[in-house]
This record gives C-alpha cells, structure tokens and sequence, in this order.
C-alpha cells in the first residue's frame, strides 16, 4: 500500500521562509535532518495542520488534508496522527494514566499492533502512571507522549527530537523499540532527529532542510555517509585526553594535546580524534548540535 506525501506551497514569515515541493511515499519511513533554523519542526506542524499560514498543497494517501489557504479542510484532530513534538505536551492536571486512556479511548479501529502493556513496560511507565504530568522531567514527558501517540494506533506518526530529553540507555532502548515496533504495526513515520545513529536505524530515506529549502534527497544511509565525509573534510583534527566521564548526563571531560591548544579558536569545528584502542569513544565524541524552533 502507498503511504503518498505530498506538500506543494510555502509559508513566509518576517524572518524566514518553508518553500516545499515534496512528492514522497512513507513506505519507506522518512527522516528530516538540517541546521538550526532549517524549518524542520515547521515541516511537521505543516503536515499537522498546525500552521495556518500555509499556502498551499498538503495531501496524503489520496486525501487532500489542505489546499490553497484553506487549513481546515481536513482539522488535525481529524488527521489520524500520532505526533511527538521535544516537549511532550501531555494533557495538563491529568495524571500518566489518564493521558495514555485518552489515546486508547480515541484510537482508531484496529488491532493494535504493540499492546498498552507492552509499551509501559518497554517505555519505563509503569511506576509513573499515578504521577501528575506536571512533576515528570523532559524525558518522562517524552516517554509518556510518545506512548500516548502509538496507542492512537495514527495513520502517521511524526517524531521531532523526540528522545532528546532521555539519557543516552533510554535513547538507544526507544530507538531499538521503535525500529521494532513500526514496521510491525505498518505505520508510516516521519522523524527529525540530529542524531545520524538514531535515523539510520529508524529511516530509509532522508531529506535535508537548509534555510526553509530542501537541499538534498535520498537513501538514509547514502546521505549519512555524505555527511560524514563533508565534516571530516572541514573539521581540524585535534587529539584530547579523557580526563572524566558524566554517564547520567552524557558527558565527557577532556584535555587537549598541547600542540592543540594554540590552533584551536573559538567558533572553529574540530574533530577529536580518540586513541583507537578506546573502544566505544568515537561515537561520544560526536558533537550534538542543537536546534531553535521555527
């Protein structure tokens, strides 16, 4: 079956402008990728209904969800979406609980592919379900909505950063769960993630936002490796000791080798290069850049 995505149009704002002509088939699960102020959350609410100013074609499966200036052609609770934006957005003075029987009361019609005990058992909910969604941390509330969002069973789910709050074990278990899980339940994803590890285990193809444009489309993995090269070819290479490590933040401490120490300037890229007999520090080096949303 085709999961067709098409978004014709554009969104203009003091600052900024999305101008979009996308014609992708969510069979294959999408992931969106840029810097800073690319316009990637912008996107999602776009395809969400969530930006009224959009003018233009938004259409999936078939369905055409907004056209012209008309928004409210199809409402997005009307959307069928599972939606994880970076701050949860659970349902307020409501506890855990009460948020996920919110989703399984409004779920579509269908068997459901990962049942309710499973997911609070996967996610690490079961011991927060009587906590009000106030008192829950970053990571909690996005444990909590990203389990809400798939007990919806949605046609399509939209994922924004949506780990980034967790520590770097609950990253790789809701990665691994979902790589998993959706391909299972056959619904379509589409993923903004500044982690390439995260995208290539979740998507197989990719697309790059730069400056409200896409820049460039493909394979996950063909775009990753690209990627890749194009740092290692601007980066200045350094060599740092480890002099500590923070696990429950994700954090290193470093000391730089003294040749280094004059080269290195503020605002310049470097690429730490780790002793290859440390197993496992390349992949902590990598810088995690972080975004501003549009």
């Amino acid at each position: 079956m085709s999961h067709r995505l098409v978004i014709k149009g554009c969104l203009r704002r003091a600052r900024f402008t999305l101008d979009l002509d996308l014609d992708v088939d969510l069979t294959e699960p999408l992931g969106i990728m840029g810097a800073t102020g690319a316009g990637k959350t912008t996107l999602l609410r776009v395809i969400a209904g969530l930006e009224r100013d959009f003018s233009g074609l938004v259409q999936f499966c078939g369905e055409v969800w907004h056209d012209g200036d008309h928004s409210d052609r199809v409402p997005t609770h009307q959307r069928g979406l599972g939606v994880v934006f970076q701050d949860g957005r659970l349902l307020p003075g409501r506890t855990v609980e009460s948020n996920l029987a919110f989703a399984r009361q409004r779920a579509r019609n269908m068997d459901a592919a990962v049942t309710y005990e499973t997911l609070t058992e996967a996610l690490d909910l079961n011991h927060l379900l009587t906590e009000p969604a106030e008192v829950l941390s970053g990571g909690e509330r996005q444990r909590v909505a990203l389990a809400r969002a798939l007990l919806a069973r949605p046609r399509l789910l939209l994922l924004d950063e949506p780990f980034a709050a967790n520590d770097a074990e609950h990253r790789q278990q809701l990665t691994a769960h979902l790589a998993e899980w959706l391909p299972a339940a056959g619904i379509p994803l589409v993923c903004v993630s500044h982690a390439a590890h995260e995208l290539a285990q979740l998507t197989r193809q990719l697309i790059v936002l730069e400056r409200g444009a896409v820049s460039a489309q493909g394979e996950t993995h063909l775009l990753l490796a690209a990627q890749r090269e194009a740092i290692n070819n601007a980066a200045q290479a350094v060599t740092a000791v480890v002099m500590s490590t923070d696990s429950e933040h994700n954090t290193a401490t470093l000391q730089l080798d003294q040749d280094a120490v004059g080269a290195v300037v503020s605002g310049k890229r470097v690429l730490l290069q780790p002793d290859p007999e440390d197993s496992g520090l390349g992949a902590a080096l990598q810088p995690q850049p972080e975004e501003n949303q549009h």
